[in-house]
């Protein structure tokens, strides 16, 4: 209810007030030179505005169009006859009250308001109620009756009834029993802010606690250990997948429910401070006036979220649309949920620019900002743009394309110049990557012109062993090979090697000895771990079978026409490198 009311008083309706638009303080617009002030709109030759009292909007004036304000002459804006006609109103509530509160036997019914005809044009007057003469409030103009539609004497007789009642509601508000009431009324919407605050903030509160809850749920079951066998390891993945995205979903849900309570609260306040602005008729105007714009802003904010976060529920739900399709092997689903964050991220990114801009767009048009300005900050804008777009345009481009071709995606190993890493973040714009030492380097895609992905689809482990020259080859390539196939038959591992033994063989031949190579494919970035434990079994496998490493070889020999003299006549031997034979 007090979410309604608040919506209500923003858009300046409820108490059987009329739209307060024209009452709007726009400070982007002065009003100087040939552009209306704020408040007063121009229709064709004529300007027109409104006379409210108390903050309440009672009818419409019309006066001759000035479109240099500057340089006004004799001619009187409308804007300046609408304040002058509000000060007579003022000026005959406080005489009214002041011959009130002398005399008990005076009240507000006797204020009336009677119309005279001066110089063919009426003009109202306030008389009775203790005035002693009667008090100009306005004279209808040909020109307000040409805005109206209707004669001079059909309006005049028509705003007569207006302010009559405007003018004694204006007074019996002011009068103590009138004040009395007022404050019980703030003290009750208080209390009512007060105890509505307390009910949502309970609810948040609540809600905090499930989150951390489900925060600390997936985050335990974050990777669970896969069971061995392929056709089990899928179904596993697949599982646990969609269990992940039933954890997101009901952590956005529960996120959305602690926002919509936060944002309650604080319309709560802004919905009561508001009503109680409004019951004094003193403060009345700023109700309607000072906290337009900020309701204004804080309801576009809003919906802003609101449409946001809704938007982000949809992407999520096709997301999980997508995960639930269960074609494919164990590769494709895990490219897929790696495609799917990324892709969400960037669909996300680019979501929430669309809309924020749109909203504020909209806001600038609903505070009727001036077309001077806009046209300024288009200018500035364009300008701006035109110097960004091009490289803008690329980097925008390349990341449709690396989305769209699945270059890469968050998650795997990249080297793209002289940057090698894991891909953190990657939207239309930017890709980020974290190297190995922690530094995080932030990338425009439109430099990105050559990737190498060491984590699609599959990882190979390449292993270069150097072993002393006169080592039986054929039993080091066996052992090598038995090693692979041994670690690949152990459950620990099984599921991380797709092929233990994909190339062996010699690689060459050097001082140091032989070098033997071998590859073992595995699963995406298991490269480095499959190769640490795999140098692991080989250094035990190789001391079981007696087979040395390959070390350089230092060889001392004598030429056969004798020795060398040195400087002090002394003979040195000749020192030749190589590979010996090992001993």
């Amino acid at each position: 209810m007090a979410v309604i009311l608040g919506l209500c008083l923003a858009l300046g309706w409820g108490w059987g007030m009329a739209p307060a638009v024209a009452q709007i303080v726009n400070p982007f617009s002065p009003g100087t030179g040939t552009l209306p002030p704020a408040g007063v709109v121009r229709i064709g030759l004529l300007e027109v505005t409104v006379v409210s009292l108390d903050g309440s909007s009672l009818f419409d004036i019309a006066s001759p169009a000035v479109f240099n304000r500057n340089e006004a002459g004799a001619e009187v804006p409308v804007e300046v006859r609408a304040r002058q006609i509000e000060t007579n109103l003022n000026q005959v509530v406080n005489r009214v009250l002041e011959r009130v509160g002398a005399d008990e036997t005076i009240s507000s019914a006797s204020l009336n308001v009677v119309i005279e005809t001066m110089g063919e044009q009426p003009v109202l007057f306030a008389v009775g109620a203790g005035l002693v003469e009667p008090r100009v409030l306005l004279t209808v103009t040909a020109t307000d009756a040409q805005f109206s539609g209707a004669s001079q004497v059909d309006l005049a007789a028509d705003w007569q009834e207006i302010l009559r009642d405007a003018l004694r509601s204006a007074v019996d508000s002011r009068l103590p029993a009138a004040r009395q009431r007022q404050i019980r009324y703030t003290l009750w919407i208080l209390l009512a802010s007060v105890l509505l605050s307390l009910a949502l903030a309970s609810i948040w509160r609540v809600l905090g606690w499930r989150k951390n809850a489900l925060e600390q749920k997936q985050t335990a079951q974050g990777s669970p250990p896969l069971p061995p066998g392929d056709d089990s390891c899928r179904q596993q993945l697949q599982q646990v997948f969609r269990h992940q995205i039933t954890l997101v979903q009901r952590l956005q849900v529960v996120a959305f429910l602690r926002w919509l309570m936060f944002w309650g609260i604080a319309f709560v306040w802004v919905t009561g401070i508001a009503m109680v602005l409004y019951i004094f008729p003193q403060t009345r105007g700023y109700a309607r006036g000072l906290f337009y714009i900020p309701t204004l802003l804080l309801v576009t904010w809003f919906l802003t979220g609101l449409l946001n976060r809704l938007a982000n529920l949809a992407i999520e739900r096709v997301a999980q649309a997508w995960g639930k399709n269960e074609l494919g092997d164990l590769d494709d689903i895990q490219r897929k949920s790696m495609r799917l964050s990324t892709i969400t991220g960037a669909v996300k990114g680019l979501k929430t620019i669309v809309i924020y801009s749109l909203a504020t767009l909209l806001v600038l048009q609903f505070l009727r900002i001036a077309p001077a300005s806009l046209l300024a900050f288009g200018a500035v804008a364009a300008l701006a743009i035109s110097f960004a777009a091009q490289s803008l345009v690329k980097d925008l481009v390349n990341g449709f394309l690396i989305l769209l071709e699945d270059q890469y995606a968050i998650g795997d190993l990249v080297t793209t110049g002289t940057t090698t890493g894991i891909v953190e973040n990657l939207n239309l714009r930017i890709t980020q990557i974290r190297g190995e030492d922690g530094r995080l380097v932030t990338l425009p895609n439109s430099l990105i012109a050559q990737v190498e992905n060491l984590s699609r689809t599959w990882s190979r482990a390449n292993l270069k062993i150097d072993v002393a020259y006169g080592t039986n080859v054929d039993e080091a390539l066996w052992v090598l090979n038995e090693t692979a196939h041994a670690m690949a038959s152990d459950p620990e591992w099984q599921n991380a090697i797709l092929n233990p033994v994909e190339m062996l063989g010699v690689e060459g031949m050097s001082h140091a000895g032989l070098t033997l190579l071998i590859w073992i494919r595995t699963r995406p970035l298991k490269q480095f771990l499959v190769a640490r434990e795999f140098r692991r079994r080989l250094r035990i496998a190789f001391e079981r079978a007696g087979i040395a490493i390959g070390v350089p070889q230092l060889t001392f020999s004598e030429p056969s026409d004798g020795l060398t003299a040195n400087g002090n006549g002394a003979a040195s031997p000749l020192i030749e490198s190589g590979a010996a034979e090992p001993r």
